[in-house]
Parts: C-alpha cells; structure tokens; sequence
C-alpha cells in the first residue's frame, strides 16, 4: 500500500515499516531517553559533585516537566500547526538544551533549559508519534509501533551506561555534553525520515475538523493517563537516588537504573502484541497494575534485590502504558490524532509535574517512602478508571 496520497506528484513512496519505526526510535531516544531521562543517571553524580541536592533536583525535573506540559497542551490546542516544522524545531530544542547542561550555567539558567528541554520533548514526542502511528497504520503495519517506543528504554540505557563512565572517567557536566553530541547524531537521521512523511500529508492549516470527525470522548482515559504519569515519575527520576541510600554505591544506583531501561527495551512490543491477543484495554490495566506493584517494591520491600525487581517492572509496564494509551487516542485523521495525543499527554504532564514536587517539598530529610507510596496508590486508582473508560467510552 502507499504511503502518500496519488495527488502529491513527485513524492517519494513511503519508505516501508522499518525505516519508519527505527526513526520513531530514535526520536524517542534522544527526547525522551536522553533528553528527559539522561537527567535520572546523571543526578546522582550531580549531587555528589555539589551541583545539585535533592530539593533543587526535584524542582529542575519538575521545571522539566511543566515545560513537556507546556509543550503538549501547545500540541493538543494548535489548530493550524505544521507537524513538520514543529518536529525540526523540538529535534534541534532538544539537541541544544542537553549540551546546555553540559555547562555550569546555576540553578535558575538550569531550569530554564530544562523548561525548554521539557517543551522540545513534548513536541518530538507527539509529532513523532503522530507521523510514525498514522504512517505505520497506513502501512498496514502497525505492530512495528512497539520498535517506535523502544526508543525510551535505549535512551535510558545509553545514558546509564555513560553515567556509569562519567563515574569514573569524567564528571556529570562532561556527561551531558557526550549524550549531547549522541542526540545530534539521532537527530540528523530522525529528519532525514520522518520529515517528509510530515510534509507529504495533507496541510493542516486548513479549516478545523467538523465536530462529528474529532474522534470519540476520552474523558475517562486521560484522567487514568494522568495518574499513570504521577504513578511512575517517582520512581523514574529518584530510582538511583533511592538505591544509592539502600547499597551506598554509585554503581549499584546505576544498575537499578539500568535494569529499568533494558526491561523498557521489548516492553512496548510485548504489551502491543498481548493487546492483539486480549485487547487493548486489558492489556492496558494489567500493565498498570504490574508497574503499581514494582513502584511500591522499594519502599515496602527492604533490600537491594527488591528495589531491583521492582525497576524491573517499572522498565516493563511504564513505555507499554504510553503506547496502548496513546493508540485508543488515535483516529485517521492526523490532525485530530496529533491533538488527542496532545491532550492525553497533558493530562500525563500534569501528574508528572506533581510528583517531583512532592518529593522536593518533603526537602533532603524527608525521604522517598510517601511519594513512593502515594505513586501506586495513584496507579490502582488508574486501573479503575481504565476500566470505567473501557465501559463507557469505547475506544478500543
């Protein structure tokens, strides 16, 4: 099947599931694995060498994330937007505001440049995801999706494994500018794919979407989308802190961070492939109420073996979430995909932001235990209200 409508003359066939996918992968990686989560690894060499404490790094990952809330609610409320620019634009934001931590800017600059690092994710991730669902499906190929969110886990993993080197080799300044320079890469061969895929669709400044072609009501959805964002961001930005009280060494922090991107790898493909067998909303609560167990598991388990298994189960369920939720999201048309995604990542935005803030109103001397233990809860009471969606909203 093609691609790209007959009345584009002159535009080059679609490029096939692979290459598609891969460059969904990458732009994931690079925004997200390295963008978002690069700042997880690299905290705790931060704090060792002074640069940040707990409180402030709670509020530099929450400076990230009211920007990715920014960012999407600029996505999910744009009417005419340009899929392709705004994808180029979030590459090169991205690109810039990583190698920007890479220098000794102070606090208030840092957050600043995690603002807009947020924002730039958001962007990556929304638009990539649009292109890449909306040309997969047409594809007749929308399994190679799983390969698309892997792109989270191989950021994670990559920027644990230049953490772990950066211990020992480097500082956590010198750090960022390495996986700055590793984002420029990705992001050279993301334009290269996904962009004219972007511009070969239909423009979209053309006039709003009637009101009967927006898609089905997704209340209930995005209010289970915006606890799965608080349950899991605990967890996702304070794990190597946590461990590191728990063993007291910097590498043993970084495995459990490790864990937690290497069990992302195939998670998404897994959970896309069960959805096909069981449906997507029950492979959607099962994975909730697996990744509820894994957050509480550091906490309510003691010991270094527990916290592991839990990372391990964060890893596995929490990119399996984005993905079955973002595809109830989607309708044909990308216009009103791209804003649904958008609205629906907002909704997650929203959680993410609370959850860091938690953690640095507590301040250094108030531990992780509540935060942690308030994430599951907002976990379970996500799975209920996916089943509520199930019910009445008829999305899947």
């Amino acid at each position: 099947m093609r691609l790209l409508s007959p009345s584009f003359s002159g535009v080059q066939r679609s490029p096939g599931p692979l290459p598609i996918a891969v460059a969904g992968l990458l732009a994931l990686l690079l925004a997200m694995g390295i963008g978002r989560f690069g700042f997880t690894a690299l905290l705790p060499q931060m704090r060792d060498e002074g640069l940040l404490d707990v409180a402030s790094g709670g509020l530099l990952a929450a400076s990230n994330y009211l920007g990715y809330l920014a960012g999407a609610l600029w996505a999910a409320f744009s009417r005419r937007a340009d899929a392709a620019h705004r994808l180029l634009a979030g590459l090169l934001v991205s690109v810039v505001t990583t190698l920007a931590m890479g220098l000794e800017l102070g606090f208030l600059w840092w957050c600043g440049v995690r603002f807009l690092s947020g924002v730039a994710s958001a962007a990556v991730y929304v638009y990539a995801t649009g292109i890449v669902l909306r040309s997969l499906a047409a594809c007749q190929a929308a399994g190679w999706s799983g390969l698309h969110y892997m792109g989270v886990g191989g950021g994670i993993v990559l920027s644990a494994l230049l953490a772990r080197h950066m211990m020992v080799a480097g500082s956590a300044l010198e750090g960022w500018r390495w996986l700055g320079l590793l984002a420029a890469l990705g992001a050279v061969a993301v334009a290269v794919v996904l962009l004219p895929l972007a511009r070969s669709a239909p423009a979209l400044g053309e006039p709003a979407v009637p009101a009967e072609s927006a898609g089905p009501p997704m209340g209930w959805l995005a209010a289970a989308y915006g606890l799965a964002g608080f349950g899991y961001i605990v967890n996702a930005t304070f794990l190597p802190l946590m461990l590191r009280a728990q063993d007291g060494t910097a590498s043993a922090a970084l495995d459990g961070w490790l864990v937690v991107g290497v069990a992302a790898l195939p998670a998404t493909l897994f959970w896309v492939r069960l959805s096909f067998r069981w449906g997507v909303y029950p492979a959607l609560i099962s994975a909730t109420l697996i990744q509820a167990v894994g957050v509480a598991l550091p906490v309510l388990v003691s010991g270094v073996t527990a916290a592991m298994a839990g990372a391990a189960l964060l890893g596995a369920t929490f990119m399996g979430i984005a993905g079955l939720s973002q595809w109830l999201a989607r309708v044909p048309d990308p216009r009103v995909t791209a804003r649904r995604i958008g609205l629906i990542t907002a909704c997650y935005g929203v959680g993410q932001v609370a959850g860091p803030l938690l953690v640095a109103l507590r301040g250094p001397a108030g531990g992780f235990a509540l935060p942690v233990l308030a994430a599951s809860a907002a976990l379970l009471c996500s799975a209920l209200l996916l089943e509520v969606s199930r019910r009445r909203e008829h999305l899947g």
